[in-house]
Order: C-alpha cells, then sequence, then structure tokens
C-alpha cells in the first residue's frame, strides 16, 4: 500500500515502467504531473509549476504510485549545515546591514527550488550567486574567501 500521509512536499519522484500494471486512465492534470516528475524536482515546486497545492497532487500522485508508473527517488543528500547559514547572513550583515538575513533565505529558496535547505554539493553556487549582490569588489573577495574557508573547515 502506498503511504502519502505527512509531509511529502520535499519527496523527489521519477517515472518508472518497470512495475506497470496493465493500461492507465489518465487525466490532463496526471499527465502534467508525469510529466513534471523528473527525479530532481521535489513535490513543492512540482505543485507550483502546476498550480495546484500539495493535497491537490497527493491524489494524482497516489494513482500513479499505485499502477506503477512512477517510484519514489532514495537519496542521501548531504546539506548545508544550518550553523553555516547563519555563519554566512552574519558576515553578509557586516557588508549589506540587516538585509543579509533576507537575502540568504532568498538565495537559499532559489538554488533550492522552494526548499529551506541546500544540498553540499550546491554551497559553492549560493556563496557566488550572494557575493554577486556585493558591489564592493574587495569586500566581494573577502566574502567569497571567508565563506569557501569555513565550509572547508567544516
Amino acid at each position: 500500500m502506498v503511504n502519502l500521509s505527512g509531509d511529502i512536499s520535499n519527496s523527489i519522484y521519477k517515472r518508472s515502467i518497470a512495475n506497470l500494471h496493465g493500461n492507465v486512465l489518465m487525466s490532463g492534470k496526471m499527465l502534467e504531473l508525469l510529466v513534471l516528475l523528473d527525479g530532481r524536482t521535489n513535490l513543492r515546486a512540482v505543485s507550483q509549476k502546476m498550480h495546484l497545492g500539495i493535497s491537490d497532487v497527493r491524489p494524482l500522485l497516489s494513482k500513479l504510485l499505485k499502477n506503477g508508473i512512477i517510484e519514489e527517488v532514495q537519496h542521501n543528500i548531504e546539506v548545508l549545515d544550518p550553523q553555516f547559514l547563519g555563519y554566512m547572513a552574519e558576515q553578509l550583515s557586516r557588508i549589506a546591514g540587516p538585509i543579509a538575513q533576507v537575502m540568504v533565505e532568498d538565495a537559499v529558496l532559489k538554488i533550492s527550488d522552494g526548499s529551506s535547505e541546500v544540498a553540499q554539493h550546491q554551497a559553492a553556487e549560493l556563496i557566488e550567486m550572494l557575493g554577486r549582490q556585493i558591489p564592493d569588489e574587495t569586500r566581494r573577495v573577502e566574502f567569497i574567501q571567508n565563506m569557501l574557508r569555513k565550509l572547508r573547515d567544516m
């Protein structure tokens, strides 16, 4: 039995025909969902692209799962420690002031497709994205170097 209770917004699914159980009738929304399930994008981002809430996606997802058309992607992605993000906001606030926290939060949401967690392999991209927002080149370089040092020391 498929369990879709609780918060499924960070779950990731991919198309799979390995367990296909005969013919399946699909609505337009089911087909749209199937196309968007790429094995990389979480359900929060997929539901936003479909202009639906998670509660509207859940029954569509359930039918696709029960018919063996999709499967959940199981992987453990190492994410950046929230303390690192706090340190980043603290260091950026020395340059940009109190808006720094919002800058970090916005960058995290952008890089992580709406999640509050950033995969470790995206750390350099996050640092670079925030660095581009620092107009003074000397301070930008210092910020980037400081963040990379901190990341390496973690």
